[in-house]
């Protein structure tokens, strides 16, 4: 039998640490493929997403298998091991990305490894990875990146065949904005003279010093 902790979760609508939440309505509409070649990581994988509410979960042992499970129906998310024997996660994610319908081809991918390595994390995002996963899976870890894959509002963009993620619109205007306010402040600053202090035997007695 398995057993996870959950403490800290509620179930009308899962609340996690660092003010994240994900509806329970929401979970329980996903469809979630997870890929792994270990039958053990598979079936402890399957029983999270099961007791969190997916009402669909399909595992499969390699990425041949997904793939064909994929095309014939799309899922709202895919939990894929990025180090396998046959094709490892990044052969999955140059398959999916690199499909001609962009359906398929957009479809969420968090990727899943023991080694929280930084060139291993920079390579999956490269590829196209929408998250990164690092093993042991914790429960409210992963809700945290199913509820950024549910908020993800990034557009994709065909580059050499590939569907990859463009930057977040708002963030970039937001930094815009930002900027060139700083640039504002800086100007004004730099024009107005600061007004020189006024000697105590010239200051009105019905003014407040406040």
């Amino acid at each position: 039998m398995l057993f996870f902790n959950f403490s800290g979760l509620t179930r009308r609508d899962q609340q996690i640490p660092g003010k994240v939440v994900i509806s329970s309505q929401a979970i329980k509409r996903m469809d979630v493929v997870v890929i792994d070649d270990s039958a053990r990581m598979r079936q402890l994988m399957a029983a999270l997403l099961r007791d969190l509410g997916c009402y669909s979960v399909r595992p499969y042992e390699n990425v041949d298998e997904a793939c064909v499970a994929i095309q014939n129906k799309r899922p709202a998310l895919v939990l894929c091991d990025w180090q396998m024997a046959a094709a490892n996660g990044g052969v999955f994610l140059d398959r999916i990305r690199c499909h001609p319908d962009d359906r398929i081809a957009s479809t969420p991918v968090i990727m899943v490894t023991g080694y929280g390595s930084r060139d291993i994390l920079l390579e999956s995002m490269k590829k196209g990875a929408t998250q990164f996963l690092v093993k042991p899976v914790v429960p409210s870890e992963l809700l945290k990146k199913m509820a950024f894959v549910l908020n993800d509002d990034r557009q994709m963009v065909r580059r050499n065949g590939r569907l990859v993620y463009m930057p977040p619109k708002k963030k970039a205007k937001a930094k815009a904005a930002g900027k060139q306010a700083a640039q504002r402040q800086e100007h004004t600053e730099r024009k107005v003279p600061r007004q020189a202090p006024v000697p105590p035997d010239k200051v009105q007695s019905d003014v407040w010093e406040l």
